[in-house]
């Protein structure tokens, strides 16, 4: 099943809201914390990278989507490891080995979210010199070619 284009769209702009917000808080609250809009270089270049340059860049280069970053605990691997040698020997009489190897794997999955977003979040920022660059090249590239 292919994903419109509208619905990718839409998934590009909520993965970095969370630091487009805190990033636009950022610069453009005052020093004690007060939130005042008032535009500036900083947030202008904010919103016209989250508005224009990320979804562009995502666009051009839709891999860039995917998470590229598995994050694997050395508790998960250990308890899996665990796991396989035998199945009924309890270490702890309250939590069983199953319910620890859950717990490291919910923990190993919110890092990996994490870390998702957080690639996101610094792909949005350096997204619009990376668009300028690209851009620059493909019309350099097409007027050579013709």
């Amino acid at each position: 099943m292919k994903t419109s284009p509208g619905l990718w769209l839409l998934r590009d702009y909520a993965r970095t809201l969370p630091l487009f917000i805190i990033l636009f808080y950022f610069v453009t609250a005052n020093p004690d914390g007060s939130f005042y809009l008032t535009w500036n270089l900083a947030n202008g270049y904010l919103t016209l990278t989250y508005l224009v340059a990320y979804p562009l860049l995502m666009h051009w280069f839709p891999k860039w989507r995917r998470n590229h970053f598995k994050s694997q605990s050395l508790a998960t691997k250990s308890s899996e490891l665990e796991l396989e040698d035998n199945h009924h020997n309890e270490l702890n009489p309250i939590k069983n080995k199953y319910d620890l190897n859950f717990q490291n794997e919910r923990r190993d999955d919110l890092i990996n979210i994490s870390l998702r977003l957080f690639a996101h979040g610094l792909l949005m920022v350096v997204a619009l010199p990376l668009v300028l660059g690209v851009g620059l090249y493909r019309v350099i590239k097409t007027s050579v070619h013709h």
